[in-house]
């Protein structure tokens, strides 16, 4: 799906980084890992002085290899499990202040994962759905992604980076996988008002689902294989 992408944000930084397979139950790192060019780039887009933090174009990197399967602890029923195309909600807990610190991505029995990482205090709240154009929160702008449906999730309770305690995001801004399931693309977009957005390009509309889990804070979309 060509689409032009938003208008580049002023760039902060540019550094390589290895995104790690990291068991969730805070076992040591698996040694599956991929290699990404991170771009951070703040600017001051927002209104009433809210700062806009978001990748910029051109950052794209493609896996080498398929990631493999994640080794999230979470629900342990394989597809096809409790899942729908309706929109997914939750509430963020009052006085949440966290970061999303890492993206990642893995393929399982029936089903593709992805995994944001977040630290700070509180529970996260999100919005997952199912848009026809995808577009960023902020500038309005259609965001470019590969897929034939398109899955944006909102996610709420986040801390600026330039705010005291905040934690700098080290995940990739955009995950294409070698190969899987039913996920074409992935792409971290702009933390605006306290929102950090994620758009997820699929093969097809297919049921999601999204939940919390806990020490350390994520939160898993799990969108079943056709």
């Amino acid at each position: 799906m060509d689409r032009p992408r938003s208008a580049p944000l002023a760039l902060l930084a540019a550094v390589a980084l290895v995104v790690p397979l990291t068991a969730c139950s805070g076992e040591p790192d698996s040694p599956a890992t991929v290699t990404v060019t991170q771009t951070v780039a703040p600017t001051d887009g927002g209104t009433d002085g809210t700062t806009v933090v978001g990748p910029t174009a051109g950052s794209t990197e493609k896996p080498g290899e398929d990631v493999g399967p994640l080794p999230d602890v979470g629900p342990e029923d394989d597809a096809p499990f409790v899942a729908n195309t309706l929109p997914d909600t939750s509430a963020t807990s009052a006085g949440a202040l966290l970061s999303p610190t890492n993206l990642r991505f893995g393929v399982h029995d029936g089903y593709d994962r992805l995994v944001l990482d977040l630290e700070g205090d509180g529970d996260p709240g999100w919005r997952a759905e199912y848009v026809d154009e995808p577009s960023g929160q902020a500038s309005g702008e259609p965001v470019d992604l590969d897929g034939n449906a398109f899955l944006v999730i909102n996610v709420q309770g986040m801390i600026l980076p330039t705010e005291p305690g905040a934690v700098p995001y080290e995940g990739p801004d955009v995950i294409q996988p070698a190969s899987g399931g039913v996920i074409r693309e992935v792409v971290f977009g702009s933390l605006f008002e306290g929102t950090q957005e994620i758009f997820v390009g699929l093969a097809s509309k297919e049921p999601f689902r999204v939940y919390l889990l806990h020490s350390p804070t994520r939160i898993v979309l799990d969108v079943q294989h056709p």
